[in-house]
């Protein structure tokens, strides 16, 4: 069980690997268009992908907020148990509320709306792996990744406005995994893209190496939409 691995968060203070100094707004003053960026899938590094900063992840230390990982700590994963983080990727994104499309605004996870223990907030490119049986239904396998934008709505699940500043933390494994966050709420960390597909070869067959079924969004709001009357019938 989870709850044998991890136990109280252990609050290591490090300094963070990235600067303010460059800092600019994502949206430009006055702009009502979604960025091209965001019209675009993103793998493995879109700017509405990743931790939020204050994410708490199950390692082998406990409960540890996600900026505060490091190269080589041990990160307790659904699928292979413990497994080292073989990179840490961090960043921050920098907005004025007024120019930001509602899109890319994070979603506000009430306690327990996905198995997490306190509220939590989440990017809408950030894939979550859910498991229920109407995903089985649809989908021939009861573990499927959806984006988090298309949780809006579900159980609570709501768009907020963005922060001023959000760090934003990538982790990276040898391979894809899914890691808990905050309780057991389940969020996929995909293995660097650029060494997925380094070769024509591993171009042809990365759709195929996939640990989990990936939706579009259009297949992820069906699903939810049905878990959603599932709820309430």
């Amino acid at each position: 069980m989870l709850h044998s691995w991890v136990g109280m968060t252990n609050n290591r203070k490090a300094n963070l690997p990235f600067s303010f100094s460059d800092r600019g707004d994502l949206w430009a003053a006055g702009s009502t268009a979604t960025p091209a960026a965001m019209t675009e899938p993103h793998h493995g590094g879109g700017i509405a992908q990743g931790l939020i900063a204050g994410t708490l992840v199950a390692t082998e230390m406990g409960w540890q907020p996600v900026e505060d990982l490091r190269n080589g700590d041990r990160v307790v994963t659904f699928d292979n148990g413990m497994c080292p983080v073989k990179a840490v990727r961090i960043s921050t994104l920098w907005s004025a509320e007024v120019n930001a499309p509602r899109s890319v605004w994070p979603l506000l996870v009430p306690k327990k709306a996905l198995g997490n223990r306190t509220e939590m907030r989440l990017l809408p490119e950030q894939y979550v792996l859910i498991e229920s049986d109407e995903a089985e239904a649809l989908h021939g396998d009861p573990f499927l990744l959806v984006s988090a934008s298309v949780l809006d709505g579900y159980k609570g699940i709501t768009r907020v406005p963005p922060q001023r500043e959000m760090i934003v933390v990538a982790l990276e494994f040898d391979r894809d995994e899914v890691v808990y966050a905050n309780g057991t709420t389940l969020v996929h960390c995909p293995k660097a893209q650029q060494a997925m597909v380094s070769t024509a070869e591993d171009l042809m067959n990365s759709g195929h190496s996939a640990l989990y079924q990936r939706l579009t969004d259009v297949q992820g709001r069906h699903l939810v939409e049905t878990m959603h009357q599932g709820l309430v019938s």
